[in-house]
């Protein structure tokens, strides 16, 4: 087996690597004047690849097709990691006429080669994404080891910052109390959308000294702040699957007195103090 690394992940796939005990391909990427992505894997004829590409941009979602066909001609089988998906929330149509977008990166996943095996994604927005594969596909939970991340913590409730990520949040509460015996509460917070940038949340009491606020996909971290916003008092904490930070994300939720910021390395920034290649990498080896 190797590991082919996309341009996005290239820590990462490093890490699986790594993790697995088998070569990490050396990957070349080049942008040509007139903007087109150009994609090569250097390595030798192998049994299996396997490819690591986050998809956050459109020309990330390009590289992940180019490295797949790439990769498909030095291969008999290929397995597809994709740490974060984009487009992953656009999973239905909520107006006529819209483009389901997380169906269309799921086709096209699946049809770029023809020895495409098997797909993993790591904590998909929905789960039904997976459904939109043509081949075999799972989700990779990475819930269990961000709650490890607070094991030195006690008297601690955890927050789901709206009714999405009340999943999350039980899930979250859950670990602690298997891995460290420890009953932890939750609470969900009702959210009220303003504006794309701008939430409103219900006031609610809550009592505890460490507070752990828990999504899937932190983008603009506007519900976050105003999450955090209610727990004045309490020691704040955020963790995060997948953090992409946009715009001003980073200053709005430390301007909210969050003490610490704690995300995976599917999307690689300075946050990303848990990694998620040794659950990958288990993945993988499961047949």
């Amino acid at each position: 087996m190797i590991v082919a690394s996309g341009i996005s992940s290239q820590i990462l796939a490093s890490r699986v690597a790594d993790a697995l005990g088998c070569e990490l391909a050396f990957c070349e990427f080049k942008k040509f004047p007139d903007g087109e992505i150009y994609t090569r894997v250097d390595m030798e004829r192998n049994e299996e690849a396997v490819v690591v590409q986050s998809i956050r941009s459109d020309a990330d979602l390009m590289c992940l097709l180019q490295l797949i066909d790439a990769a498909s001609h030095l291969t008999e089988s290929v397995d597809v990691v994709i740490p974060y998906m984009g487009y992953a929330r656009q999973d239905r149509q909520f107006r006529r006429g819209e483009a389901v977008s997380a169906r269309v990166v799921a086709r096209c996943v699946s049809a770029v080669a023809e020895n495409v095996r098997r797909v993993f994604v790591v904590n998909v927005h929905s789960k039904h994404v997976l459904r939109y594969f043509t081949v075999p596909a799972c989700e990779i939970d990475a819930v269990p080891l961000l709650s490890s991340y607070f094991s030195d913590l006690n008297d601690i409730v955890v927050i789901a910052p709206d009714k999405g990520a009340e999943d999350m949040a039980k899930s979250f509460a859950d670990a602690i109390y298997e891995k460290f015996g420890e009953k932890v509460r939750y609470e969900v917070l009702r959210k009220k959308r303003i504006s794309e940038e701008e939430v409103e949340i219900e006031h609610k009491a809550l009592e505890g000294e460490n507070a752990i606020i828990v999504d899937d996909i932190i983008s603009t971290g506007g519900t976050i702040a105003e999450a955090a916003s209610l727990l004045r008092g309490m020691n704040v904490f955020v963790a995060c699957v997948h953090g992409i930070f946009v715009q001003n994300a980073l200053l709005r939720m430390r301007k909210a007195g969050i003490r610490d910021i704690i995300s995976t390395d599917t999307v690689e920034s300075a946050f990303s103090k848990v990694s998620v290649a040794g659950a990958i990498a288990d993945a993988l080896r499961a047949k």
